[in-house]
């Protein structure tokens, strides 16, 4: 269950700017990382009948659309384009062959983008068939490749999803050895967390999902995820659709227990249905190599200017004209008064509703099974019981 750190900030840790996203009203803790995974095989590069571009440029116009939308939206969640089945090999410690890292999992940028055009086009074909190439296939060592830069990240991730671009349905042409490798280290990412999904491209004769990749996707999330498409994607605006579909990840702000009383307990998440857009916030620059930087704070002894430690500081709070020092823990345990929660105190009839008790958007909660058992049958029995009753919740959940 949550802590009460996650709902105010300490002010003697010392957080960095980057490791918590707001928005609005509401924080998100962690960020959101994806990888794009693309075959960069000869038959990736090949014209449809009618003349329309090639599966890897449709791919690549794709992927930069998410880096453009990621700059706007969300600039600090991570991103990286890898290619697989290709003829050079550029990853980390050059320990994996036929797989080039194109970008490292970070934070979008216009330099990324400028990457990204030089792949677009006729030229941009030429341009990744001196640089990349095509050579033999191996998604298992790409896997691999991929799971490495996951664990090389040090920063908090929220969610983790691997999209794999791809035309040929049978990549390792029948090789039972590759095949079983790249089930494997499949099934090791998903345990480690990460979502994998398939954005087949249209292939002469029909993609084949049940083939092999059946057993590389990861299943759907919920009821309301997109699960394996069987239809492959033709057209520039469908890949992009489906992509959106699965880029946005649907995650709750807070897990909580919700008490009914006398020892009836359920899980809920909690969501936001609406929230105001916001331009990303203000990053400050150094000013003479124009880089990120980062603010600490340092508490200094007035006399003889040593630095101060946690532990060398107390709080103080004047109570009847008498100045009451306090300890960091009693500080601390004042703070944290109870678990947090939400506790149902009574119901309403609904003409007790006025508009004027509306004060920002309502938050939606949904029975989280995964941390108590029988949530969703407790909570259902609850809704069919009061359908036409406001249910009036005092939360005993603090900011």
């Amino acid at each position: 269950m949550a802590e009460w750190r996650q709902y105010y900030q300490n002010e003697d840790d010392e957080v960095e700017e980057d490791e918590e996203d707001s928005g609005g009203d509401y924080k998100i803790s962690g960020r959101d990382s994806l990888v794009f995974l693309v075959d960069a095989s000869k038959e990736m590069f090949i014209k449809s009948e009618d003349g329309e571009t090639s599966n890897f440029d449709m791919t690549m116009q794709c992927v930069r659309s998410v880096y453009t939308s990621k700059i706007i939206s969300s600039d600090k969640d991570l991103v990286a384009l890898v290619f697989y089945g290709t003829e050079q090999s550029k990853n980390p410690r050059n320990s994996f062959k036929h797989v080039y890292v194109y970008h490292d999992l970070d934070s979008p940028g216009s330099q990324r983008v400028l990457d990204i055009d030089k792949l677009l086009g006729e030229k941009g074909a030429q341009f990744a068939e001196k640089t990349i190439g095509s050579g033999e296939t191996s998604l298992g060592e790409a896997l691999w490749c991929c799971s490495n830069l996951y664990s090389d990240i040090k920063l908090r991730l929220s969610h983790k999803r691997l999209m794999i671009f791809t035309c040929r349905d049978d990549p390792h042409g029948g090789d039972g050895a590759k095949d079983r490798q790249a089930r494997t280290k499949a099934a090791d990412l998903k345990e480690t967390g990460v979502v994998i999904d398939l954005m087949h491209l249209t292939k002469p004769g029909g993609f084949d999902v049940s083939l092999f990749f059946c057993d590389i996707v990861s299943p759907p999330e919920d009821e309301s995820e997109l699960g394996l498409q069987i239809e492959p994607c033709r057209k520039l605006e469908d890949l992009q659709k489906r992509v959106r579909a699965k880029e946005l990840k649907k995650r709750s702000q807070s897990r909580l227990t919700f008490s009914l009383g006398e020892g009836v307990n359920l899980a809920v998440g909690v969501y936001v249905l609406a929230r105001t857009a916001t331009k990303p916030s203000a990053v400050k620059l150094h000013r003479d190599t124009n880089e990120p930087v980062r603010t600490k704070t340092r508490y200094f002894h007035a006399h003889n200017g040593g630095i101060l430690l946690p532990n060398d500081m107390k709080r103080a709070q004047v109570y009847g004209k008498k100045q009451i020092v306090m300890e960091k823990d009693e500080v601390d345990e004042i703070k944290k008064f109870d678990d947090p929660g939400l506790v149902l105190m009574g119901f309403k009839p609904m003409d007790r509703l006025k508009l004027h008790h509306h004060i920002r958007p309502a938050l939606f909660i949904y029975p989280e099974e995964e941390q108590i058992s029988g949530s969703s049958c407790v909570f259902t029995a609850l809704l069919l019981k009061y359908t036409f009753l406001v249910v009036t919740l005092l939360l005993a959940l603090w900011h």
